[in-house]
């Protein structure tokens, strides 16, 4: 009978707390919700999107900055870039510390254009609009990537 009545009393004085000394009620801190999901938010592998959020941000934080880059464009839009195939996390802060969002990224590709040709157990990424040029990407045959890339980058300086 003695577990009951302390059950009960237990039960009955929840909401409050004893604040030290004085005996006074105190109520308890109630935890505050968890942001809101606004997402997923999908991004096309080597594009940028931007989001525009009806909090000022401060700060971002992305779990990976393989899959996905984010940066702060100015105090309500945010830049999300696809860096390669996979899914992260993203949490935006306020001025005030708080999570304003709390989602996931996924960086995928859509392309009409993009066509992967697997020669004898490798791959070979191209895109095709209208005529076919190579378009390295991430898992193709390693000399090919690499040739590609640096094609690019000398022609880029």
């Amino acid at each position: 009978m003695k577990r009951v009545w302390t059950a009960i009393m237990i039960a009955l004085s929840a909401p409050y707390a004893m604040a030290g000394e004085t005996g006074q009620k105190v109520p308890q801190v109630i935890a505050e919700p968890a942001a809101p999901m606004i997402g997923p938010i999908t991004v096309q592998f080597q594009e940028s999107v931007p989001i525009t959020l009806r909090e000022s941000v401060a700060g971002v934080s992305v779990g990976s900055s393989y899959v996905a880059n984010v940066a702060v464009h100015d105090s309500h839009t945010i830049l999300i870039t696809g860096r390669s195939y996979g899914t992260t996390s993203l949490h935006v802060i306020d001025g005030d510390g708080n999570v304003v969002v709390d989602t996931v990224i996924q960086v995928v590709d859509m392309s009409p254009s993009r066509v992967t040709v697997n020669r004898g157990g490798s791959d070979y990424s191209m895109h095709c609009a209208p005529n076919c040029r190579p378009a390295p990407n991430v898992g193709d045959e390693k000399e090919y990537f690499s040739d590609t890339v640096q094609q690019a980058q000398s022609i880029s300086r």
